[in-house]
């Protein structure tokens, strides 16, 4: 007598990422504050635009940390 025994397939899923909201947020509020500097900068108010490219500068740069980090942990696990 033959006996078969059925494969089931292992299915793997993904753990969610909890910081992909807070990098794409990030990314978007560092280039909003830098068309409001630019628009600023145009209007002649240059403390204004000065402020506002410094918070756009530290927005990119948490996305781009946020970012890299991801990049990090995705190797580590390969």
């Amino acid at each position: 007598m033959v006996s078969t025994k059925t494969k089931k397939k292992t299915i793997e899923t993904k753990p969610r990422d909890p910081y992909k909201n807070f990098r794409v947020l990030t990314f978007f509020a560092g280039l909003l504050f830098f068309v409001v500097g630019m628009r600023s900068l145009t209007l002649g108010d240059s403390a204004g635009a000065l402020l506002n490219g410094l918070a756009g500068v530290f927005f990119l740069m948490a996305s781009y940390i946020f970012f890299k980090k991801k990049g990090q942990i995705k190797n580590k696990g390969n």
